[in-house]
């Protein structure tokens, strides 16, 4: 099993600077190992996104999980505000696990390794980054399998006592940090 703590980074996806290219040829690469379409794979996802990848915006993107020389997931952030928060919410959305990921039969660890992965970025984003930084972060899971995951991680996290509220709601992680 790959270290993913140590060689995985989040990248900005836009077709004007090769990140875009890199990443759809990884992931056809990947379907074409697989005996898949890619096409067929991807092509709903993309069509959704494809804006974010052609021009870059401040305040949302298109990010993909690098780990080592290859992607294993991707999804869109972007940062809004909502009623009921008292300052914006850095919501991700449309996370798809990589074709490698979706289609073979990964362990459940391996799995887990890639959701802790992509929140680990994200929250780093939420941290570091100054268009994008927020108190607020929504994670909205890719399935009802994926609440008792994150609701473990949020308890988890809770007890280290460096976020205000970890919670799960219907399809969303909720986090607020102090």
């Amino acid at each position: 099993m790959t270290d993913i703590t140590t060689d995985q980074k989040l990248v900005r996806l836009l077709k004007d600077d090769g990140t875009w290219t890199e990443f759809e040829a990884d992931w056809k690469r990947q379907c074409e190992q697989l005996g898949e379409d890619f096409d067929s794979y991807a092509g709903s996802t993309f069509s959704v996104i494809s804006d974010l990848v052609e021009k870059e915006q401040k305040k949302a993107g298109v990010f993909g999980l690098k780990i080592g020389n290859s992607y294993s997931a991707m999804c869109q952030v972007n940062k809004a505000g909502l009623p009921k928060y008292d300052s914006p919410v850095l919501r991700t959305r449309y996370m798809t696990l990589s074709p490698e990921y979706d289609l073979t039969n990964k362990t459940i660890s391996e799995y887990g390794d890639v959701l802790v992965a992509l929140l680990a970025e994200v929250m780093g984003l939420a941290i570091l980054d100054k268009e994008l930084e927020c108190r607020h972060v929504k994670f909205h899971l890719r399935s009802p399998a994926d609440i008792p995951f994150f609701a473990a991680i949020g308890k988890g996290i809770k007890e280290r006592d460096v976020f205000d509220a970890i919670e799960t709601r219907g399809m969303w992680l909720y986090i607020t940090r102090k």
